[in-house]
């Protein structure tokens, strides 16, 4: 018998893209100075997670989301658009391997 089509359709491990914000009206792409988080680290949505630099001043980066930094995508002294994904987020910590080898 054929597997249950559930089973198929089943996603790998979910993640949630950490993307570049807009710290400024006028800012098309940032650079991150420094990551206050690492891969394995647990954050809650408000936590300060990278410092940035915009074309106005460094900012601290917040979280939206809670879950486990899976994979970096855009190492410190890199630059990123606005909307491009930094980082990785796995929902939790067993996710962490599976998303950072999907991404």
């Amino acid at each position: 018998a054929p597997a249950p089509a559930a089973e198929a359709a089943a996603p790998a491990a979910d993640a949630l893209a950490i993307e570049m914000p807009a710290l400024s009206s006028t800012m098309t792409e940032g650079k991150i100075v420094q990551w206050l988080k690492g891969v394995g680290d647990k954050v809650e949505a408000g936590d300060a997670i990278m410092v940035v630099e915009s074309d106005k001043a460094d900012m601290d980066v917040e979280a939206f989301e809670e879950g486990y930094i899976a994979k970096i995508i855009t190492p410190e002294g890199e630059m990123a658009a606005v909307g491009a994904a930094v980082a990785l987020l796995a929902e939790t910590e067993d996710q962490i391997a599976a998303v950072a080898a999907g991404g």
